[in-house]
């Protein structure tokens, strides 16, 4: 009555555990995974099924395999961002704005989100990076990837695998334009107080689980880097 199971259904099973946990955000670019014989162990397969699993991850662009160093997960968010699109936004300041329009409108929903789900240690990241932040202001240091980093920090709390993964996609993009945003925008130390002490205020609203005041702020945030970067421009 019963049927086999095949080897097939096995090495599914195994690339579908691993899409998951980088869905969720437990492996993240970068990260090296367990060798084959360690892997084999932990799943009760074979050698060959998790090397064929590995190869189904590498060929769908979820993995890279290096030949005496091991398997890595890929940046997805960089290959999931076609170059025409790259293309289309980078040296335009019109695609630059639709940036901004677009963060408007789906980070005040995320953070409201983050504040109600957040977990201890995504709080301990995001308060690290305030801290960090301070630190860098107080020297006159750069500080546009952390604020880059606050944001992701952020999406990653919202436990929504769909939007973290928006979110990691466009990433490099939040990054140009914070670049760009403490190059041009933010640039003497009232600017850089104001910017710090948004990220402050909406650090707090989460702390205190308070999703509608920290959707408030974020909107107060994002509304004044869209209004000097229009008025820049």
């Amino acid at each position: 009555m019963l049927k086999s199971i095949k080897i097939k259904r096995i090495t599914e099973e195994i690339v579908s555990q691993i899409r998951e946990q980088i869905a969720r955000g437990e492996l993240q670019a970068g990260d090296r995974l367990p060798s084959e014989r360690d892997m084999a162990h932990q799943l009760g397969v074979s050698r060959p099924t998790v090397r064929e699993a590995l190869q189904v991850l590498e060929h769908t662009g979820f993995v890279e395999i290096l030949q005496g160093s091991g398997t890595y997960i890929k940046d997805i968010s960089r290959q999931s961002l076609s170059d025409p699109l790259q293309i289309l936004i980078q040296g335009s300041d019109q695609r630059y704005k639709e940036v901004y329009e677009f963060r408007n409108a789906i980070e005040v929903w995320a953070v409201g989100l983050a504040a109600q789900r957040i977990e201890p240690e995504e709080l301990k990241r995001l308060e690290e990076i305030i801290t960090t932040m301070k630190e860098k202001c107080a020297l006159k240091k750069p500080v546009d990837e952390l604020d880059a980093n606050f944001h992701l920090t952020i999406a990653r709390a919202c436990h929504n695998s769909i939007y973290f993964h928006v979110a990691s996609t466009i990433l490099h993009l939040y990054t140009q334009v914070a670049h760009i945003s403490h190059k041009e925008l933010f640039l003497s130390d009232h600017d850089q107080a104001e910017l710090l002490a948004d990220h402050e205020a909406i650090f707090k609203a989460i702390k205190d689980r308070d999703a509608n005041r920290a959707k408030a702020l974020m909107q107060h945030h994002l509304n004044r880097v869209t209004l000097k970067t229009t008025l820049s421009r």
